[in-house]
């Protein structure tokens, strides 16, 4: 395994930092799929070439790619809410998106030297990687969360990828750059079996909460009784990050 220079640098106090769940977001249309098979499994990624399973740590960052206005259910949005207590063995973690470093040339124009590799960003395969980046560049969950970075540590000129990694989540410019570049990306190479064991919540839509079988499905698999919910419109799906943003972030704090 490739340990990046990005890995080198971090904090190793975290002993009172909590894990955080993390988060895969899907349409409803691939839900009903996985609820028929009780599990999360790889697709190809064109970013790596390999059958990748994507997750973020503690941010529901991911957007879905339809930019369409609709009232089809099929495309409204869902959240996944695992127990990252349940999971140990990691394809690689890197402390933002990384198809977004390697496909939006703006990111590494603007922040990093133009040699800069994704290589060197990879951390170490387990979760206390992900709370060494919060600690380093957050000091607490709390803040990471709230996307507040809080830079204690005094990294040497020749860190390149810390001083970097520091000005591209301090960045407060308009851009096309969004919270998936300071959102610690956990991605699986193998499938993930879901339960109530590994799913501590799931986010869906208000409509879905008055269907019967869906409510049936999400309490005989998951055993859960109030799933949280957003309402819904005719819109572009994309326009429901937020609040599915914030009814995580209740949810976390409550």
């Amino acid at each position: 395994m490739h340990m990046g220079k990005f890995q080198e640098v971090l904090d190793t106090d975290i002993k009172d930092l909590d894990f955080l769940p993390l988060l895969h977001t899907c349409d409803a249309f691939t839900l009903r799929s996985i609820l028929d098979n009780m599990k999360l499994v790889p697709q190809l990624c064109d970013v790596f070439s390999l059958n990748l399973l994507y997750t973020y740590y503690g941010l529901p960052s991911y957007r879905l790619n339809y930019n369409k206005a609709t009232t089809n259910p099929a495309y409204y949005n869902i959240c996944i809410i695992l127990d990252s207590s349940e999971f140990s063995k990691f394809h690689k973690i890197f402390p933002f998106d990384s198809g977004a470093f390697i496909k939006r040339p703006e990111i590494k124009e603007t922040f990093f030297h133009n040699k800069t590799t994704i290589d060197e960003f990879e951390l170490l395969n387990n979760l206390d990687s992900a709370k060494q980046v919060i600690r380093t560049f957050y000091q607490s969950n709390d803040n990471y969360i709230d996307e507040k970075p809080n830079i204690k540590s005094e990294f040497s000129l020749f860190d390149f990828e810390a001083l970097s990694y520091s000005n591209l989540i301090k960045n407060p410019t308009n851009s096309n750059i969004d919270d998936r570049t300071s959102s610690i990306e956990i991605i699986f190479d193998e499938e993930i079996s879901l339960n109530s064991n590994t799913v501590r919540q799931i986010i869906i839509p208000n409509c879905f909460k008055d269907d019967k079988k869906i409510l049936s499905m999400l309490k005989n698999n998951f055993n859960i009784d109030n799933p949280l919910s957003y309402d819904t419109f005719r819109g572009n799906p994309q326009q429901y990050f937020g609040q599915i943003r914030q009814v995580y972030l209740d949810f976390i704090r409550s």
